[in-house]
Formats: C-alpha cells, structure tokens, sequence
C-alpha cells in the first residue's frame, strides 16, 4: 500500500500543476453556472405558476366562481396566457418543448370551443364530457412543467 501511495506522490512531483489547477477551475465555474441555472429555473417556475394561478383564480385549481359566458371570459384571458406560456417557454426542457406546445394548443382550442350550453348540459347529462373537469386536466397538463 505504501509502494502505491509513493508511486502517486512521486507522479505529482513530475508532472506541472497548471493542469490540474485549470481541471479544477474549470469544474468550479461549472457547478456555479449548474446552481445559477437550477436558480433560474426553480424562480422561473414559481412565477409561470403564480401567474397562471392569478389569471385563472376562481377557476382552477377548484372552480368556485365558474362565470356566464364562459367562452369570452376564457376569450379574454388568452392573449395574458399567451403571453405567460411564451416567457416560461425558454425554461422548459427541450425534450419537452412538443408536449409543452401540443398542451398550450390542447388549453386554446377548449377556450375556443367551451360554451355556456355545453357546461349546462353536461350538468344536466352525466354521461357528456364535464368541462370543468376537462379545464382543469388541461390546467394542471399545462402547470406540470413547472414541477
């Protein structure tokens, strides 16, 4: 064991250190960027969260103030959901930038598609899709990518 630690030792005495010192640096300034960017996308995830809650309270994630006229109100706060999911879009992974906008295309087509008749029949008929219940899947589909 000692032959081993001596034959190590005697290694560091021949070779330059510059190597090295520049092998750590350089690992250093890595795990600083890793940690600013966790950072950055933990803050990031935080505020796409809170402003999707914000502009959708009473809606998600229980729908205890479900307006009339559901369709312009869903209407009217699209362009600030757009502009919500467009400013979290460069935090997203880029694997999952397709599902990321295949569930933003899912949650503008149910705003476009929702009416008042529909959420009144499916109170009325059990066996049709509830739309409160389909809001909330595309919600908490969209909310998924700030976990």
């Amino acid at each position: 064991m000692n032959e081993w630690t001596d034959q190590i030792a005697g290694y560091f005495d021949r070779v330059p250190m510059w190597p090295l010192v520049l092998l750590a640096i350089g690992i250093v300034f890595a795990g600083i960027y890793e940690l600013f960017t966790r950072k950055r996308r933990a803050d990031a995830a935080d505020e796409f969260r809170a402003a999707i809650l914000s502009t959708l309270s009473g809606l998600y994630p229980e729908p205890t103030r479900w307006p009339k006229s559901i369709d312009m109100y869903l209407s009217a706060r699209l362009p600030v959901m757009h502009e919500i999911i467009e400013s979290f879009r460069p935090s997203v992974p880029q694997k999952d930038i397709p599902a990321y906008n295949n569930d933003w295309d899912n949650y503008y087509d149910f705003c476009a598609e929702v009416t008042d008749d529909k959420c009144v029949e499916a109170e009325a008929n059990p066996s049709l899709p509830d739309p409160k219940k389909k809001f909330h899947a595309l919600v908490s589909s969209l909310l998924r990518y700030a976990d």
